[in-house]
């Protein structure tokens, strides 16, 4: 008997207008309603996933960060992993070295140690990632206005920052070819201690290598008492990988790489055709 359900986000719950359809949130209703405990598992920070649920009148757990926290109902972080400072120093040099535009997700917010010219660049191509038909131009002018930008701080003082008491959950840069995202993601993985995924072909995220979906997923349903083969999980990409090898119960979506379809143990349909309520229908025949 199936008593959590982890869902991706993007590419997985969300169809291609970044909304949670009809149908999925139906059979999340009606998952919910028979016992069933709902979880979003994403890239995103928890502030980029609440409104989504506020939209859609939804309150369930979320792991966010790519497995960096694990949140409950009421907002509150259940478990935290985060990246040690002396890892963090480590990837701040290579941005610096490098010339690597990246935000940086904490829990005080996000941070850069780039200029502010640089991080407009970097939030546009987040801009084009999610809507591929906007040129650079008009993804500029969104940028100027994009939360990622406006509430965005700057790193003045690097030492300063690193021997601080915030928390550093994830590192993500986004590019405009994916020929720079692999040469980029190439050179983070010199360092090691790090999970170095992606959620898109032009964006990197990087993780404490502990600090990845599955990992986590899976110590907070050991305290929930809940075994492996009661947890459902669906997904589409890269970061979600472990969560199918640490739960048998796994769905991929029809849209999804081809590196997750090989393990998934069921395909479902697309995230634009309800594929996230015809994996829990099936599963739970509902």
């Amino acid at each position: 008997m199936i008593k959590l359900i982890a869902s991706d986000m993007d590419g997985t719950l969300l169809n291609s207008k970044h909304k949670i359809s009809k149908e999925n949130l139906e059979a999340i209703k009606k998952a919910e309603e028979i016992g069933v405990k709902f979880a979003i598992a994403t890239g995103r920070m928890y502030e980029d996933v609440k409104p989504l649920l506020d939209e859609c009148d939804l309150i369930c757990q979320c792991i966010v960060l790519n497995g960096g926290e694990y949140i409950d109902e009421e907002g509150n972080v259940l478990e935290g992993i985060y990246i040690e400072k002396e890892k963090a120093s480590e990837i701040i040099d290579m941005i610096i070295k490098e010339n690597i535009v990246a935000e940086i997700y904490t829990n005080d917010g996000l941070y850069s140690v780039n200029t502010k010219e640089e991080t407009l660049a970097e939030v546009a191509y987040r801009v084009m990632v999610f809507e591929p038909e906007t040129s650079f131009e008009d993804a500029i002018k969104i940028a100027k206005t994009h939360p990622h930008f406006v509430k965005l701080k700057y790193v003045e003082n690097i030492d300063e920052f690193l021997n601080s008491n915030v928390k550093i959950g994830k590192f993500v840069a986004f590019y405009n070819d994916e020929e720079t995202t692999l040469n980029v993601k190439k050179k983070l993985e010199s360092i090691e201690g790090l999970a170095i995924s992606s959620t898109y072909t032009k964006n990197i995220e990087i993780n404490n290598k502990e600090a990845q979906k599955g990992l986590i997923l899976a110590k907070v349903a050991d305290k929930m008492g809940i075994k492996r083969d009661e947890v459902m999980v669906i997904g589409d990409s890269f970061n979600d990988y472990s969560m199918f090898t640490e739960f048998p119960v796994s769905f991929a979506m029809e849209n999804a790489v081809k590196e997750i379809k090989e393990i998934a143990r069921y395909i479902t349909d697309t995230n634009d055709n309800a594929g996230v309520a015809k994996a829990i229908y099936k599963t739970l025949n509902l």
